[in-house]
């Protein structure tokens, strides 16, 4: 199943959207300032990220630096 992970050092959570990644990581880690979001697949318990060629189109989206201010413009 398509997902999103969001982290930051030593932490991190899981959604169905960047925005609702986003949202949960800062309501469970408050006191973190930004953090990454990447997407992937969640599978149970793992979340695994998979890479391909640039040139195919296979980069998973990613967001940086995401602060608690920008998550409103996440999707």
């Amino acid at each position: 199943m398509k997902a999103y992970r969001a982290s930051a050092t030593g932490c991190g959570v899981t959604a169905a959207t960047p925005k609702e990644a986003a949202e949960k990581f800062f309501n469970t880690f408050p006191t973190k300032r930004k953090c990454n979001i990447i997407e992937g697949k969640a599978d149970g318990n793992f979340f695994t990220v998979a890479f391909g060629r640039a040139s195919e189109g296979q980069w998973p989206e990613q967001w940086k630096d995401v602060t608690k201010k920008k998550v409103s413009e996440l999707p």
